[in-house]
């Protein structure tokens, strides 16, 4: 915030208010918006320059001021603050202590500043990079910095990430017997990380917009369900062609057919897809809930989990509907 605002008295007359910006113009970061302020410096309301220019001379400030301010206090976060000036197309933001006195403003250059900022900390979390997140300071950063930034949550689901290998090593026999199944399981796992990775990003975003809270939990899951079974139906009709026109020359052990496989795996891909979904929204949902940063939890753990839980997905589908 800025200390540079224009303030004026409840009693001055249009007339003496501008002369009064007139005179303190140079000084201040803007007078499109002065205070009007008691004598303990409580805000009483606000008037625009134009309110003045319009007004006639002999009226009070009083008489034409706006009674009801939006401002934020000075413990808040900026991005709060920024939200503010975004939403209602504020100049200028008042900021105020706990006796409601005006201590500073922020102007919509600097909310400019801010949401750019907080935009830049949040795709960078999302995408599992720590540090410190300053825009425009890429080519600033050495090498070595932007390596320790991404090592360690790289390290760390790359560790989390082998489980899939030992599923995938624990149904080798299923694999063995069937081996078209191992061609679709890049589709399967695809599938669910671009479904989870949407959801994910829209409820991140209705979080930090403040559109949904914690306590939405229950409807944003059952909307999110509603959109996900028709995804998975779509999907599912869809691999379900692909699989059985372009893998008609493979060879089928006997006791399979091809529509049966090609049944099994699109049933699987159509309960990972609403897995994935379901994943992608409870993520910053329970992150959210617990205080923790949505956009850290969400999209770093998203894709491991979702590649675990879809592989245990179709190798459970295809055995029960195959019978192996």
């Amino acid at each position: 915030m800025t200390s540079d605002y224009a303030t004026l008295s409840p009693h001055m007359t249009a007339s003496q208010a501008l002369e009064r910006l007139r005179q303190i113009a140079p000084n201040r970061e803007t007078i499109y918006y002065a205070y009007v302020l008691d004598d303990d410096r409580k805000l009483l309301g606000f008037v625009s320059l134009k309110d003045l220019i319009v007004a006639s001379r002999e009226d009070q400030v009083r008489d034409i001021m706006h009674h009801e301010i939006i401002s934020v206090k000075v413990e808040d976060d900026q991005e709060n603050a920024a939200q503010k000036i975004q939403k209602y197309d504020l100049i200028a933001l008042p900021v105020l202590n706990d006796d409601d006195a005006l201590v500073g403003i922020i102007t919509y250059d600097d909310a400019i500043d801010i949401i750019t900022q907080e935009h830049t900390e949040d795709m960078e979390k999302f995408m599992a990079i720590s540090g410190s997140h300053e825009p425009g300071a890429y080519l600033k950063t050495s090498s070595w910095v932007h390596f320790k930034n991404r090592v360690y949550w790289i390290i760390s689901l790359a560790a989390f990430g082998s489980l899939s290998g030992m599923i995938i090593h624990s149904f080798e026999a299923t694999l063995m017997q069937i081996l078209i199944l191992a061609l679709y399981m890049p589709m399967i796992t695809d599938a669910g990380g671009n479904t989870g990775s949407q959801t994910a990003t829209v409820v991140v975003r209705a979080l930090i917009l403040r559109e949904i809270t914690s306590a939405d939990l229950l409807r944003v899951l059952s909307k999110e369900i509603k959109i996900a079974t028709l995804l998975a139906i779509v999907l599912s009709m869809l691999s379900w062609g692909k699989i059985f026109f372009l893998s008609r020359g493979s060879e089928i052990p006997t006791g399979f057919s091809l529509a049966k496989i090609s049944l099994a795996i699109a049933v699987a891909l159509g309960l990972q897809v609403v897995s994935a979904t379901v994943i992608g929204a409870l993520l910053p949902l329970s992150a959210a809930k617990m205080k923790w940063d949505p956009a850290v939890v969400a999209s770093p753990a998203l894709t491991t989990i979702v590649d675990i839980t879809g592989l245990l997905i179709y190798f459970t589908t295809v055995r029960l509907f195959l019978g192996i």
